[in-house]
């Protein structure tokens, strides 16, 4: 029997089996269906089906219980097949568009929101991955006097979002040699993708004759710094205490993975590189992520898009979650910030 063809009752006592595990966090018994969803079959019938189904996989049998819990097959076949997707309450949208328009146009401020929101509404793991700015269009960089020798560069791109970083420089230079050497950086690199910035800019600032030559060069020299906008300082967790919250790693074993996989950002970058390449809603379940720190986990993930860039957010958590509530959350969480990005360009 494939998975496209369960019967129907097949397909009803696993979507009850799938919804009371994520519920309740214990095996789940026929007796406990028969008794809770009033199916009007017999316990002998439904402990039969359960058999069944864990023939096929999609249940197993953990040795100290008569009940079963869901396998990664059998949250396959309810997410593609029996799911039905449940609404943010009003509560919850009010929430995540008032932590939205509470922050500024800084690239870091308003992805560490979006990861604290989904966090605290999934009651998981909040991520969100920065776009991969290379693709970006450079529109200007300010040079801003701090401290005798301490400026900071702000980097501003086309889609309306901003960098800033700090650096050291050489005590004595002017704030008039910091407009004119922004004015020539402008005037030499203004259009241009970030990518091509960091492959060329060495040439396109060459035979420079005005502007602050030591400030020049310090620009070329960190430029992989200045215009690299992905890595680990861009990918935003939000809620570990949530996800560590759960039962599923109250053991010391599950719990170390867990620690590992938080603390692992190149693995998550991975696994949501791969969503990345989804407009629509990612869900990878437990063994289906390919990454051994996440056999225990589901990642729940979609695009969120700023002009010509798309980045990544989505939820980490158990495979025991409340699939339903979180594709609704990161779908909306999607389109939402789509909107506010967009509207902080126009």
């Amino acid at each position: 029997m494939t998975i496209e063809n369960l019967p129907e009752r097949e397909k009803l006592i696993l979507n009850c089996i799938v919804e009371s595990y994520v519920q309740n966090v214990q095996p789940i018994g026929s007796r406990y269906i028969a008794k809770r969803y009033n199916l009007e079959i017999s316990p002998a019938t439904i402990r039969n089906v359960m058999t069944d189904l864990e023939e096929m996989g999609y249940l197993s049998q953990p040795h100290t219980s008569a009940g079963r819990i869901p396998t990664d097959k059998g949250y396959r076949f309810y997410v593609d097949t029996l799911m039905s997707v449940k609404s943010l309450s009003r509560n919850e949208q009010r929430i995540i568009l008032e932590n939205l328009r509470k922050v500024s146009a800084e690239v870091d401020e308003i992805l560490h929101n979006s990861s604290q929101v989904l966090g605290k509404i999934s009651s998981q793991l909040g991520i969100v991955l920065a776009p991969r700015f290379y693709q970006g269009i450079f529109q200007k960089m300010e040079l801003v006097p701090i401290s005798e020798n301490k400026i900071l560069v702000v980097i501003s791109i086309k889609s309306g979002l901003v960098k800033t970083v700090m650096m050291e420089i050489a005590s004595g230079i002017s704030r008039n040699q910091l407009e004119e050497t922004s004015w020539i950086i402008n005037e030499r690199l203004s259009g241009l993708s970030l990518k091509e910035i960091k492959e060329t800019i060495d040439k396109r600032m060459s035979g420079i004759s005005s502007g602050e030559d030591s400030l020049i060069r310090l620009i070329v020299e960190s430029s992989n710094k200045l215009f690299y906008f992905d890595g680990h300082r861009d990918l935003h967790l939000g809620g570990t205490p949530n996800i560590m919250a759960n039962p599923e790693f109250s053991d010391q074993e599950h719990f170390t993975k867990l620690l590992e996989l938080i603390e692992s950002k190149q693995i998550i970058l991975h696994i949501l590189d791969k969503s990345k390449e989804f407009d629509k809603i990612s869900i990878s379940i437990g063994e289906e992520n390919k990454e051994e720190l996440f056999s225990n986990c589901s990642v729940i993930a979609t695009s969120y898009h700023l002009g010509n860039v798309s980045g990544t957010l989505g939820v980490v958590g158990p495979t025991r979650m409340q699939y339903a509530k979180i594709v609704s959350l990161v779908d909306y969480m999607g389109r939402a910030l789509t909107q506010m990005l967009s509207a902080q360009m126009s």
